[in-house]
């Protein structure tokens, strides 16, 4: 099974310190909602699934999953397992929370446009630099390799 993993760019973004350390195909995303959409767009469906990272900088040492996005009014849900997902992050001893409710930024915007591509998508938000310590970011890539 083919997977993509996508961050955003910025060396000081913690998505992309744990995606830039992850074996697979890598998407990293410009910070911009016209730039993110247009790489999106053009890319290749050829993945099975497709794992995105954000960061939230109110998260402490957590994960959350995203479970839909939203633009123009329009909610996409995803197709994605999550409780494959949730039983993979508990048996890692991993802190998380699941949410149906879209952030409005560039994190749902990127994850709108691509459950639109293919809806076995799951956006998970990480915390920012401030918010992990080396022990949970392990942890994070024991999971995710």
């Amino acid at each position: 099974m083919r997977k993509l993993y996508t961050a955003f760019k910025g060396l000081h973004n913690t998505s992309f310190q744990l995606v830039s350390k992850i074996n697979g195909d890598i998407l990293f995303l410009t910070n911009s909602f016209q730039g993110l959409e247009k790489e999106i767009l053009s890319l290749s469906t050829g993945c099975d699934t497709i794992y995105m990272f954000g960061i939230d900088k109110n998260l402490k040492n957590s994960i959350r999953l995203e479970t839909c996005a939203s633009y123009n009014g329009e909610f996409v849900n995803t197709f994605f397992d999550i409780p494959s997902l949730e039983k993979m992050i508990k048996d890692k001893g991993i802190a998380y929370t699941v949410s149906d409710k879209p952030t409005a930024y560039l994190c749902n915007a990127a994850y709108y446009h691509m459950l639109k591509k293919n809806r076995n998508t799951v956006f998970i938000h990480i915390p920012s630099i401030g918010g992990m310590d080396g022990l949970f970011m392990n942890q994070l890539l024991r999971l995710f390799r």
